[in-house]
């Protein structure tokens, strides 16, 4: 089955992926691809196959690769016990929303828990388990993910975000491919 929706040009190739999520322009949602309806998913993203996509915003430009989990539901280890049956069939209890910049590399296998905002331009090394905030242009990895490396210096970080170029219109980031693969400057 694909869901295409000719006004944003998207495309969804899972049944598992909510109706109610928001999805940006030209998003692509791979099979076995779950995502619920508290997900809002940028211009451009896209998702592979057997990921599994919840309580999250993410932005624009942002490649998530086969088997990510985002924000799945925790238990809680300080009770007596960690199974669900001390909610007495109650719904759980309401959790932190995780929040994804632009631009953003999630590689295969890796957990994103809960309330975690991983900055613009990061990369999400393969099965890392992110516990906590990545700055922007931060590569992360392992379990738990710990700082790696920055992309770029300190001055190239800052100036990319004060471009802020995935909200430039798609056919200024076409002039600017070379720009993008750091071979040219911006063209205007």
């Amino acid at each position: 089955m694909i869901l295409y929706n000719r006004k944003h040009n998207t495309k969804i190739y899972s049944i598992l992926a909510s109706k109610k999520a928001r999805y940006g322009y030209q998003v692509l949602i791979s099979e076995n691809t779950t995502i619920s309806d508290n997900v809002e998913i940028g211009d451009y993203s896209y998702v592979n196959k057997g990921s599994y996509i919840e309580n999250c915003q993410v932005g624009k430009f942002c490649s998530i690769s086969s088997g990510v989990y985002i924000c799945p539901f925790e238990h809680n280890y300080t009770m007596v016990t960690t199974h669900p049956i001390v909610r007495n069939g109650e719904v759980a209890a309401s959790r932190a929303k995780v929040i994804i910049g632009n631009d953003v590399l999630i590689s295969l296998n890796a957990i994103i828990l809960e309330g975690v905002t991983i900055g613009s331009g990061a990369v999400i090394g393969a099965g890392a388990v992110v516990t906590k905030d990545v700055k922007p242009y931060e590569i992360v990895g392992g379990v738990p993910a710990k700082h790696i490396k920055y992309r770029f210096s300190e001055h190239e970080i800052n100036r990319l975000l004060e471009l802020k170029w995935w909200d430039w219109d798609i056919l200024k980031i076409k002039r600017n491919i070379g720009f993008l693969k750091r071979e040219s400057d911006i063209i205007i």
